[in-house]
């Protein structure tokens, strides 16, 4: 999926480098969960650890949220100029009014509220890193989407559009339970089957999803997007799931890992397919000329 050779001057990029940042908070927030929230009663054996796990869900919630985000942008900047703040603009709001929609009717979402942890909210629901997030992991979400379909051909966006909305998804399969059955982030105004969240959640997800991705198919940000290091997209999307997977997968919450992983198993396998019609197209159109 990405170039068999990692460029070791790629890696050395200030992306590259707030990237590094970003694996050391994941790091140290999955060793916290799994020490501490797993096994309260490590918190009695090493009373200095009580301060600091009182205010590190909020601390290093937002911080991830941040670091993702700076990292992102510093690679838009870097590598696509202006071109990417279209879509940021457009991105940001749509997420951002799907989010108070939500909050506010339960609308597409199902009934939910944000608590504090992520700190200020947009009117006093949403939190202001939310519609970030949305943007930051659309972008790779995307990307993949486009790994997968790279023919231009537009007939051929009802098959990438909907491929992308998914993996955007995947990331929603862990991120929920993570962040609202392990751990307080969000609360849910009714329960449902889904690690007490309601089926409606992913279904809101995937068409807000599309509408993103549609957004990003219309104005063309596979052109752009091309412009920024394969690798930095592919890692940057692992390294966003990896927190909520790692979550999950330390709790127990076999369905969120097995759909997630079966999410992954469908990309990869739509990608081979992919790469070998490409390649068989490449070998008929070599040998005609050949001839």
């Amino acid at each position: 999926m990405w170039k068999k050779n990692l460029n070791l001057k790629c890696l050395q990029s200030p992306e590259f480098i707030v990237l590094a940042l970003l694996l050391v908070i994941n790091a140290i927030s999955i060793f916290g969960f799994v020490v501490f929230t797993l096994n309260p009663s490590s918190l009695a054996r090493w009373p200095w650890a009580v301060p600091i796990y009182t205010v590190s869900y909020q601390v290093f919630a937002q911080l991830q949220i941040v670091v993702a985000f700076v990292a992102m942008v510093t690679a838009l900047v870097r590598h696509c100029g202006r071109q990417w703040v279209l879509c940021f603009v457009l991105i940001t709001l749509f997420s951002g009014a799907s989010e108070l929609v939500g909050t506010s009717f339960g609308m597409p979402f199902g009934p939910y509220s944000y608590t504090d942890l992520l700190g200020p909210k947009i009117f006093g629901k949403v939190p202001y890193l939310i519609p970030l997030s949305w943007f930051f992991m659309s972008l790779p979400s995307y990307w993949l989407g486009v790994k997968a379909i790279p023919i231009s051909k537009r007939r051929l966006s009802f098959v990438r559009v909907p491929l992308a909305s998914l993996l955007l998804l995947s990331w929603d399969l862990t991120l929920d339970p993570a962040m609202s059955f392990l751990t307080p982030f969000w609360l849910w105004g009714e329960q449902g089957d889904y690690y007490g969240m309601p089926f409606s959640n992913l279904i809101g997800w995937f068409v807000t999803g599309l509408v993103l991705m549609i957004v990003l198919e219309v104005l063309n940000a596979s052109k752009w997007l091309s412009k920024i290091p394969g690798e930095f997209l592919g890692f940057f999307y692992l390294l966003n799931i990896l927190l909520p997977f790692a979550m999950a997968l330390f709790a127990g919450l076999w369905g969120a890992v097995f759909v997630t992983l079966s999410i992954a198993a469908l990309y990869l396998g739509t990608l081979y397919f992919s790469e070998r019609q490409i390649a068989r197209g490449l070998l008929t159109h070599g040998a005609s000329k050949h001839f």
